[in-house]
């Protein structure tokens, strides 16, 4: 039977945000019938980033039936999970996804007759790339050949993916026995698209993805969310249910601002060394920060931020990266590490740059949220203004980007969400001291 939480209206309409109700949980072993364990299952915690690409679920199980000996799991057994919930204006949300025991561990006794343990779970697909190794011939863009390695050798269903084909540069090579999931990592270091990198995600609610951080950053913001120290409504209205689905109920960060360890990695300057062994050419290239796409409209350095009489940005020789070209080494394309001519500097400074700013937030949960997307935070400031009132704090507050989510069923539906930004509302220059 299914598991429903406390936080119900007449029965079956969620009351506030949180609401879920754990429809069912299969368990498939090796040998032997399916086995519904949804009354065994405590917590469920499923992640899903923006740099995995598979999701990765934990289950909590309470075990006073021995089942893990009955069923004989010794990992590898496909677990069927589904959570709905039905809120106030009628509509319903859905998660359903089959996963594969990767581990059972931290098992206890805790009285007898009742047994701890928990089931860590992996997608299919990266379940089953640990079965095989690739070597054979390619040739063609990065991006199609991340997407025939999903379908080919991953068998992933088509109507699952969204993979973006249009990366740059057509390459030619011998595949080096390589897992398909690390294959395909291997392939997005080299996919660029204007410069911006690509990542290749799982999401619990949306499928698979491979896109560039540029298309990204370029949709609109899926909500609003406010840090605010009071809610003004009543329980139960339509109102409140709507302030408290956009309500961040904790703030948690390391800020993570560093210019020392970011003028290291590129993130404002650096410059590329290539070095064609066919026609023995050496080109140097330079990357200066700048006129880059950010999620707001200010960029994280201030004007007059400056080393030995020089802008930080012009430290070029601070970072330097060599590649080594073979213009004749293959026919019908380039090889491998010909896409970084003209793009590893500005992907490499789009990606120390996303940690200008990163947050850990707690929101109620929301089935239609997903790694990938982009939401605007209003933060309020510590302390009130001359007028007794508590202005936006333009240092924290702007569009981020989700960059990974927990997804945690415990007594109530909460998300644990990072969110990364490259930017400013405001200037620098101009920000308000408090």
């Amino acid at each position: 039977m299914s598991r429903v939480n406390s936080k119900l209206a007449n029965g079956s309409d969620a009351l506030v945000p949180s609401s879920y109700n754990l429809a069912e949980v299969i368990l498939t072993p090796s040998k032997g019938e399916a086995r519904n364990i949804t009354d065994l299952v405590g917590q469920i915690s499923i992640r899903e980033s923006l740099y995995a690409g598979s999701l990765q679920c934990s289950i909590n199980i309470l075990d006073a039936a021995n089942v893990l000996e009955k069923l004989k799991v010794v990992s590898g057994e496909v677990l069927d999970l589904t959570i709905t919930r039905r809120l106030t204006n009628g509509q319903s949300d859905k998660y359903s996804h089959t996963f594969r025991i990767a581990e059972v561990s931290s098992f206890a006794k805790l009285k007898p007759g009742t047994q701890t343990y928990v089931f860590k779970c992996i997608s299919e697909h990266a379940y089953m790339s640990q079965l095989k190794t690739i070597s054979k011939p390619f040739n063609n863009v990065p991006g199609q050949l991340i997407k025939n390695i999903c379908t080919d050798e991953l068998k992933i269903d088509p109507k699952e993916l969204s993979i973006n084909t249009e990366t740059k540069q057509t390459i030619t090579g011998v595949y080096p026995r390589m897992r398909p999931m690390y294959l395909i990592n291997w392939l997005t270091r080299r996919s660029y698209d204007n410069g911006s990198p690509f990542f290749f995600y799982e999401t619990l609610g949306q499928g698979i993805f491979f896109d560039s951080y540029e298309n990204m950053i370029n949709k609109k913001s899926y909500n609003e969310y406010m840090h605010s120290p009071f809610i003004n409504t009543t329980i139960g209205s339509a109102e409140n249910i709507k302030q408290l689905k956009n309500k961040i109920l904790k703030i948690a960060t390391d800020l993570n601002m560093s210019k020392y360890v970011d003028v290291a990695n590129g993130a404002y300057s650096s410059t590329l060394h290539t070095l064609d062994i066919a026609t023995k050419t050496y080109k140097k290239s330079t990357y200066t920060y700048g006129k880059d796409l950010k999620l707001n409209k200010n960029g994280v350095l201030p004007s007059k931020l400056e080393f030995n009489d020089r802008a930080i940005e012009s430290h070029r020789e601070s970072t330097n990266f060599y590649v080594s070209l073979n213009t004749s080494a293959v026919s019908g394309g380039s090889n491998y590490h010909a896409p970084n001519d003209t793009d590893m500097l500005t992907a490499n400074a789009y990606i120390e740059n996303m940690d200008g700013t990163v947050l850990t937030i707690n929101i109620y949960g929301d089935f239609k949220l997903s790694v990938g997307m982009v939401i605007t935070c209003n933060i309020m400031k510590s302390v009130e203004n001359a007028d007794n009132k508590r202005g936006k704090d333009k240092y924290l507050s702007g569009k981020y980007l989700v960059t990974s989510i927990d997804h945690r069923f415990e007594d109530e539906y909460i998300m644990q969400v990072l969110l990364k930004k490259d930017s400013y509302i405001e200037s620098l220059d101009n920000i308000e001291k408090v």
